[in-house]
């Protein structure tokens, strides 16, 4: 079984999921916030939970990537720990997504030929998600 990446967010999931849907060329994607459910007492959960993000997803070049808010009583720290690797032989996708992503961004390796790939680059998104991206014939 594959293992999907799961980004959370502070409260502006939906807006990353929509961007990257949109880069992506995804369908708008089915969204379940944390108000479609009862809260843990059975009562509904705090109005400012409400419209946040529960879980969703978008497959991008064929992986499975999930979306959700932290709780607010548990807000994300964003690192330099992860990054997401976009690899296929589409050079065009490549270039497009790349500039789609950096925009309102920071390029850390602008898109070059390397000795491994005929287009290589680095970005980190305006949400704070680093990105790879790697031309594989």
């Amino acid at each position: 079984m594959p293992i999907n990446p799961y980004l959370n967010f502070n409260g502006n999931c939906r807006d990353a999921v929509n961007f990257y849907a949109d880069v992506f060329n995804h369908a708008a994607p089915d969204i379940m916030t944390f108000g479609d459910q009862p809260g843990p007492d059975g009562q509904p959960v705090p109005s400012e939970m409400a419209n946040l993000v529960l879980h969703t997803r978008l497959s991008i070049h064929g992986s499975s990537l999930m979306f959700s808010d932290a709780m607010p009583d548990g807000p994300v720290t964003f690192g330099d720990n992860v990054t997401l690797a976009v690899v296929t032989d589409d050079l065009d996708a490549i270039h497009r997504e790349f500039e789609a992503l950096s925009v309102n961004g920071r390029v850390l390796m602008p898109l070059q030929e390397t000795f491994w790939s005929k287009a290589y680059g680095m970005l980190e998104d305006q949400f704070g998600v680093q990105w790879q991206f790697s031309h594989e014939a």
